[in-house]
């Protein structure tokens, strides 16, 4: 008998699933159409998901020299609109505070979140900060919110990622074109320990 292990396409898990996105000035001066790509990556992500009440919340954070709450994890339990606001999410331009951001997020979108539900935090930015992020990283690590850095094209700082993430595991590096290629990885990590007996099937072959 050979037992082959498929997971399904889409997590349903209860989770809290943030994104913060880095909307510098130096995103479209790297290549134009960066942006977008950063945004359909995030679509791809959401995409393997299951969004409703129940299940996974979307909530997303866009920053550059300040910070700015595009929507909160109540808004959209909707796919289709959740994909659209997405789409609307604004390039903001001029520098980089990651640190500011993080400590944003943490206030503007997880405070006073059910710890009933898996909170999962997406941080991507293609430079170094202006700011220092190790402090703020680390409350939001001490808060059980567990912390993906995604570093886009040549220019990311390693240092700074491996302190925003919850562990160097949790680090991904990418090209802007190559983004798609680290979607499913992080998503069967992030879903990891919530998984629910609906989330795998086995096919069985007898010979």
């Amino acid at each position: 008998m050979l037992i082959d292990f498929f997971f399904s396409v889409v997590c349903q898990a209860k989770i809290d699933l943030a994104f913060v996105i880095d909307a510098s000035g130096s995103i479209e001066a790297s290549g134009r159409g960066n942006f977008k790509r950063c945004l359909n990556f995030v679509k791809r992500l959401v995409a393997s998901f299951k969004i409703s009440r129940k299940y996974t919340h979307v909530g997303v954070v866009v920053y550059s020299s300040r910070a700015r709450k595009v929507f909160g994890f109540n808004r959209y339990i909707n796919k289709r609109l959740l994909m659209k606001a997405i789409d609307r999410i604004p390039y903001l331009r001029r520098g980089t505070r990651t640190g500011y951001a993080l400590s944003f997020a943490q206030r503007y979108l997880f405070r006073g979140r059910s710890r009933r539900r898996k909170q999962v935090l997406i941080v991507m930015t293609d430079g170094r900060s202006g700011d220092r992020v190790r402090g703020r990283a680390q409350a939001l690590h001490r808060s059980g919110i567990e912390t993906f850095a995604v570093g886009i094209g040549k220019n990311y700082d390693i240092r700074q990622l491996i302190q925003i993430a919850s562990t160097k595991r949790h680090v991904y590096l990418a090209r802007f074109r190559n983004l798609p290629n680290i979607v499913r990885v992080i998503k069967l990590k992030a879903c990891k320990g919530t998984l629910l007996q609906s989330d795998f099937f086995y096919v069985n072959h007898y010979q």
